[in-house]
């Protein structure tokens, strides 16, 4: 057997995961090096540090982590969401240059939200992108790319997980012949590229003059993070499900087809809605009708 491509794998967040723990159980290269984001302060006096998802995994592996690069003899890098920009200088380093996996079928959705964007578009469909990393966001040849369908009920967090195993598994599937030379990167469209911009608190505010199926798609881009919300008794009501159905006499129901189905008080846990009314039975849908 010809020696296993030594590989240095760059990613910080969940969506990483599936694709090293791949990489780790492939007999064909050996991952030498995991550069990951330095642990996250959290609590009150962020007084406490939080490894990232991929350092935990290179720990289980017991692979070394480093938050900065430096040379290892490795011939190719593999990048997953890593969250940051990685200089051309150190991608020239690389005799294969640095395989990266995006969440969007390129050049559509470049950028730091492309699943929360497929999910507020109500596409069809979306996939995931494996090209070859260059100085610019999103902007190098395509290696693989891989379609999924999409039914419109998905939220961003299943969405996350599902295009971050479909993005292992096309990556365990390629790299063979990408390392082999039997593959040919193409070059993107870019005059067709779009781009999306990394998601704040705000985005999450319902505009109620929407349609319902725009506001259900919200909904379900905004779960788990931000959360679509709305304003009621000078509180924020989070929305996390709803469901559009034909049930027009349901007292819950909003922008009728939309109905709610688990919400969220500030200062509360979340509930079924059916649970929320029986403590507040005064709530009315027609104090939304006037909020954009």
């Amino acid at each position: 057997m010809a020696d296993k491509v030594k590989i240095i794998f760059f990613g910080t967040p969940e969506f990483a995961a599936p694709a090293l723990n791949a990489l780790l159980k492939a007999d064909f290269c050996d991952v030498v090096k995991i550069i990951t984001q330095p642990d996250k302060p959290i609590g009150r006096h962020h007084s406490k540090l939080i490894p990232s998802p991929i350092k935990k995994v290179a720990q289980e592996a017991g692979i070394s982590v480093a938050h900065e690069f430096t040379k290892t003899g490795a011939k190719l890098g593999v990048l997953v969401a890593y969250g940051d920009i990685i200089p051309k200088k150190i991608i020239d380093s690389f005799p294969m240059g640095i395989l990266n996996l995006h969440p969007s079928l390129l050049p559509k959705y470049r950028g730091s939200s492309p699943i929360q964007a497929a999910i507020l578009n109500q596409d069809k469909e979306t996939g995931v992108t494996i090209m070859k990393l260059d100085d610019k966001m999103d902007h190098g040849p395509i290696v693989a790319q891989k379609k999924i369908k999409l039914n419109q009920t998905e939220t961003s967090g299943e969405l996350h997980d599902k295009l971050a195993q479909v993005g292992a598994d096309l990556l365990i599937k390629i790299l063979p012949d990408y390392i082999a030379k039997k593959i040919e990167a193409k070059k993107q469209d870019h005059n067709k590229a779009s781009y999306t911009e990394k998601l704040t608190k705000k985005d999450g505010k319902i505009d109620w003059s929407q349609a319902p199926e725009k506001i259900d798609a919200q909904i379900r881009a905004m779960n788990p993070w931000p959360g679509a919300w709305t304003e009621w008794n000078n509180k924020k009501l989070i929305i996390w499900k709803a469901s559009l159905n034909d049930n027009v006499g349901a007292r819950h129901a909003l922008h009728l087809p939309l109905q709610l189905d688990e919400v969220q008080l500030q200062g509360k846990k979340k509930m079924a809605f059916e649970e929320f009314f029986k403590g507040h039975p005064r709530f009315s849908i027609d104090q939304f009708m006037n909020q954009g």
